[in-house]
């Protein structure tokens, strides 16, 4: 009775993370559009996952979390398929190059029309550095820097995998990557004093999922990376919880909280 509890145990922890990301490759593409979901999610779970694979080569844990990033991972590729398939334009970026061709060509009858047209030329220039990674429009691109970041890594693995120092490195950057994941919707929620547009459907998977991974580690005695990120990731579930409570209408009337949204970035109001 105890094994076919642990193989439930197992099946659960490798197939259950990634059944809130299906959900959001049906929603997108029921939409046809993938605004409002931020493609960094996507980032942030194949460079972790791809790191605790190399992590398990040099540490041999529990193989049942070594199936759940492959899984993690096929998932992640799946899902970032259809999030370039259905980006939606950035129609943000395309008046500061208007604006730089008009400023430049007035800037010849004064020196402070050129003055701003340098300003743009730089706001311009800003803006595709931003955008130079990981926001690229062919999902080729983004296979190319997983690739290249997967060489990188095993390039450097089989040099240094006898050092055990190497080897739980790999972990705490695997995890620690991974346990920043709710970072971003926390400090939106904070900024626009609101959880609008942020669906309480995921927070209940990553909440209850992060609670059960941090079980389950102390459980079955996991190295220490996998403890700590757990913890760290249910402290800021546990943070989005206390603010969908606090930025609630009725509570936020009680306390004369006002709501500061601003559409100033979409990929700001992701999650």
């Amino acid at each position: 009775m105890s094994s076919i509890a642990d193989k439930a145990l197992s099946v659960i922890m490798v197939f259950a993370p990634t059944i809130g990301y299906f959900d959001q490759y049906r929603i997108i593409y029921k939409n046809k559009s993938s605004l409002g979901f931020n493609s960094v999610t996507c980032a942030i779970l194949c460079f972790a996952n791809i790191l605790r694979l190399f992590f398990w080569l040099g540490k041999r844990f529990d193989t049942t979390l070594l199936f759940q990033s492959i899984a993690m991972l096929l998932a992640m590729l799946i899902l970032l398929e259809i999030v370039i398939r259905y980006k939606p334009k950035d129609v943000a970026f395309t008046p500061l190059i208007r604006h730089n061709s008009i400023d430049s060509s007035s800037s010849s009858s004064s020196d402070e029309d050129h003055h701003h047209a340098s300003q743009a030329m730089q706001r311009v220039e800003l803006k595709w550095f931003q955008r130079s990674f990981w926001s690229w429009d062919n999902y080729l691109d983004y296979i190319n820097c997983l690739l290249l970041f997967t060489s990188v890594i095993a390039i450097l693995y089989i040099f240094l995998h006898k050092f055990n120092v190497f080897i739980e490195i790999l972990g705490f950057l695997s995890l620690g990557l991974e346990s920043t994941l709710p970072l971003p919707q926390l400090l939106t929620n904070f900024k626009h004093r609101t959880t609008k547009g942020f669906s309480l459907l995921i927070l209940a998977s990553w909440f209850i999922g992060d609670g059960f991974k941090a079980f389950y580690f102390f459980y079955n005695h996991s190295p220490i990376q996998f403890v700590v990120c757990a913890l760290i990731q249910l402290t800021f579930d546990t943070v989005i919880v206390i603010q969908f409570i606090v930025f609630s209408p009725l509570v936020k009337k009680w306390l004369g909280i006002k709501g500061q949204i601003v559409l100033e970035d979409q990929d700001d109001l992701s999650c």
